[in-house]
């Protein structure tokens, strides 16, 4: 479904120019031929006709139902702006988005927003018990935030490999104990490239988003202190530093916080979301007036929650 999502979003500000121009019959003229509006439209009716009345039902739902669609809106338009900063400009980031199906920068935008909206309507439905709370609370944890050097250890490695990683990572714990700087050791010789030009550092993260080794032994240090020996996982050898593990402060005190996680766990849940956008489409009481395109929300009239490819595309 997601690459249909995709096609569709281009597709739908095709046709709202289509329609709009009344001052010209002809989308393209030849020789052997013009195509003209009508043809153009119809052919995109055929194709993706139902998935683009869909989203376009589907936004217009939400939007009505979200507190402050304007902001929504701007944020998914900042989020990007800083996306195509990020990778360079928009025919780099075009390029990566072409890899989950995305025609343009613009079809992701209005996903993103779409994105937003989905969320703002699952979190203005969503009320958590104090019950429910507590018992998150009792087994939560704050982010931590770390910096690390990856001695990195291919699978297939050879005993000698592993012994001369490990020796290694010994080498780099004895110079940091020497008082060597972690940030210029890690740009040096971490081979998590993605971490090393920024000294090695990664988080926020929760315990569950680590593998386990490495939670453990982050999670097990005090604030400025560095491992021991090196943290062996399935990526190599680790240098851990922990940076920021603030306490765990009273459930009032961190009681938004728990709400906005719990939160986030809804929103990887397929049911829930399909739950919410159809009984919102109930709600607005849809109808359908062509013909061609009356199965167009069929996924909000039954038990088939297919909504979350379009929640999930962004990772938000």
């Amino acid at each position: 479904m997601k690459k249909t999502m995709m096609g569709m979003l281009a597709v739908a500000s095709t046709l709202a120019l289509a329609a709009c121009s009344n001052n010209q019959s002809a989308v393209a003229t030849s020789k052997a031929g013009n195509v003209t509006q009508e043809e153009f439209y119809k052919a995109l009716k055929t194709t993706s006709g139902e998935q683009t009345l869909q989203r376009l039902v589907l936004q217009k739902v939400l939007e009505n139902d979200a507190k402050d669609k304007k902001a929504l809106e701007e944020e998914a338009k900042t989020e990007v702006a800083n996306q195509v900063k990020q990778y360079g400009g928009e025919d780099a980031l075009k390029a990566v988005l072409a890899r989950s199906g995305f025609t343009s920068v613009d079809a992701y935008r209005d996903t993103v927003y779409l994105n937003k909206l989905i969320t703002a309507a699952v979190k203005k439905s969503t009320t958590f018990s104090d019950e429910e709370v507590q018992k998150y609370y009792d087994s939560w944890e704050p982010r931590a935030t770390a910096q690390h050097i990856l001695i990195g250890v291919a699978q297939n490695a050879s005993d000698e490999e592993k012994a001369e990683a490990k020796k290694k990572a010994e080498d780099l714990i004895k110079q940091l104990k020497d008082g060597a700087d972690f940030d210029t050791l890690a740009k040096e010789n971490s081979t998590d490239k993605s971490s090393a030009e920024n000294g090695g550092k990664i988080g926020p993260f929760r315990r569950s988003e680590m593998v386990k080794e490495f939670a453990d032994a982050a999670y097990g240090l005090s604030v400025g202190s560095i491992t021991e020996e090196p943290v062996l996982t399935q990526y190599g050898y680790h240098i851990i530093k922990l940076v920021d593990k603030p306490e765990k402060g009273s459930l009032s005190d961190v009681r938004s916080t728990l709400e906005d996680e719990l939160l986030a766990e809804k929103l990887k849940d397929t049911a829930t979301i399909h739950s919410v956008v159809s009984s919102l489409v109930k709600e607005a009481d849809v109808k359908i007036t062509d013909d061609t395109l009356k199965n167009a929300l069929k996924d909000f009239s039954e038990n088939t929650p297919n909504v979350t490819e379009q929640s999930q595309t962004t990772g938000n």
